[in-house]
C-alpha cells in the first residue's frame, strides 16, 4: 500500500519566481531554475526533467522486458551509451521508475524496453513486478549526467588534471556514507572518478537525488532547464543518511515532505535520536539541522524552541540530507502541481 504525504495540490496560476514557465492547461510546464554557485562546495538538486523519448501505455511484462503499446521498436529511440530510466505515471505503482538497460533494449529492437533488474536506482525491484505495469501509462527519458551538469554553467567550469584543483561533482553513496568524487580534467570535457582513467561523462545523476558541486577556483550560474514533473513521486527513505533533492521546482516545510510520526519518520527530544533534515550552508560550510520531536508532528531547528514544521525550510534548488532512523520503501511525495 502507498503511503502519502499530506502536502496540499498546487494550483501554478501565477509564474513563481524562481520558475520562469510557458503554463497550459493540457501541456507540460517547463521552464529554468537559476543557481549561483560560489567558490567551495554547495548541494543543489536537479527537479527538471529532460524531455521524454515516449510516453504510452505499457503492456506485456516478460522477465524483466516490458512491452510498450503503439511501439515497433523502441531501441531506435534511444541514443547507445547514454543512460535512461522509464517512469510509471498511472497506476498502482504510479510515481515508481526504474532504470533501462539501453544496448539490450536497442539489441532487442522490438516493441520492448529492457529494465536495469540489478540498478540501485530502481525505486521499486523489477524482481517483484508481476503485472503491475500492464496498461500504465509510462514515460522514458535520459537521466541527467555529469557532462549534462556542465552544459547549465554558463561559464566554462575548470578543468585540471590534479583533482584537487579541478571543479567536482560528488555524489553520495548511502550504503557505505561515503562521496564519489568527479572532477573535470584538463581538456575541459572529460569527467573521471578520483583514482580511476575511465571517463565518466554519462554518470547518472538519479531523480530525486542531490550532489554536490565543489567550484575549484571561482564562483559559478548554473541555469537548468527542462520540463516540470506531473505525477506522484516515489521517495524510498533507507537507514541511515541520504542525500536527496526536490523532485519539483518548489520549495518545502518538514510537514510538505510528510515528516511525521503517521508517515513512518521517528520523533525525540534529544535532537542526536531523532529523525533530521540537514540544510547545507556553502557561505560557513556548515550545516543546519532540524529534527522531529517526539509528538511525532514538530519541527525544531537543533538548539532552537521554534517550530519550524510549515516554513519552507527547503529551498526549490537545494541538495540536503535525510537522516531516518527507519527504512520506508512505500514512501511518496504527492504531485503538487495542478493544471489550471
Amino acid at each position: 500500500m502507498k503511503k502519502t504525504n499530506l502536502f496540499a495540490i498546487l494550483t501554478l496560476a501565477a509564474t513563481p519566481a524562481f520558475l520562469h514557465a510557458q503554463i497550459t492547461s493540457y501541456s507540460d510546464i517547463v521552464g529554468y531554475q537559476s543557481s549561483s554557485l560560489p567558490v567551495g562546495s554547495t548541494a543543489i538538486g536537479f527537479p527538471l526533467l529532460n524531455p521524454d523519448v515516449l510516453k504510452s501505455a505499457a503492456s506485456t511484462l516478460t522477465s524483466n522486458s516490458l512491452g510498450i503499446s503503439g511501439e515497433s521498436n523502441v531501441g531506435a529511440k534511444l541514443v547507445a551509451g547514454e543512460p535512461y530510466y522509464l517512469e510509471v505515471y498511472s497506476g498502482t505503482l504510479k510515481g515508481d521508475r526504474f532504470d533501462i538497460d539501453t544496448a539490450a533494449t536497442i539489441s532487442a529492437g522490438n516493441n520492448s524496453v529492457v529494465l536495469n533488474s540489478t540498478s540501485a536506482n530502481n525505486s521499486f525491484p523489477v524482481a517483484s513486478l508481476t503485472n503491475q505495469l500492464n496498461g500504465a501509462t509510462v514515460a522514458i527519458r535520459q537521466h541527467i549526467t555529469l557532462e549534462k551538469i556542465q552544459s547549465y554553467f554558463s561559464a566554462a567550469l575548470t578543468g585540471n588534471n590534479t583533482a584537487s584543483s579541478a571543479d567536482q561533482i560528488q555524489l553520495y553513496n548511502p550504503s557505505n556514507s561515503s562521496f564519489s568524487s568527479y572532477y573535470l580534467r584538463s581538456n575541459g570535457t572529460e569527467w573521471r572518478l578520483v583514482g580511476s582513467p575511465t571517463v565518466a561523462n554519462k554518470v547518472p545523476v538519479p531523480p530525486g537525488s542531490g550532489v554536490f558541486i565543489r567550484k575549484a577556483n571561482s564562483s559559478g550560474q548554473l541555469t537548468a532547464t527542462g520540463s516540470v514533473r506531473n505525477n506522484d513521486f516515489s521517495r524510498p527513505f533507507v537507514v541511515g543518511s541520504q542525500l536527496i533533492a526536490n523532485p519539483y521546482p518548489i520549495a518545502y516545510s518538514p510537514a510538505g515532505l510528510g515528516g511525521t510520526a503517521a508517515n513512518g519518520w521517528s520523533g525525540n527530544n534529544t535532537a542526536s535520536s531523532a529523525d533530521q533534515i540537514q540544510i547545507f550552508d556553502p557561505i560557513t560550510s556548515s550545516y543546519s539541522s532540524y529534527y522531529l520531536r517526539s509528538n511525532g508532528t514538530e519541527w525544531r531547528l537543533v538548539g532552537s524552541p521554534t517550530a519550524v514544521t510549515g516554513t519552507s525550510i527547503i529551498a526549490d534548488n537545494a541538495g540536503y540530507f535525510v537522516k531516518r532512523a527507519v527504512a520506508d520503501s512505500d514512501n511518496y511525495l504527492l504531485n503538487p502541481i495542478a493544471n489550471p
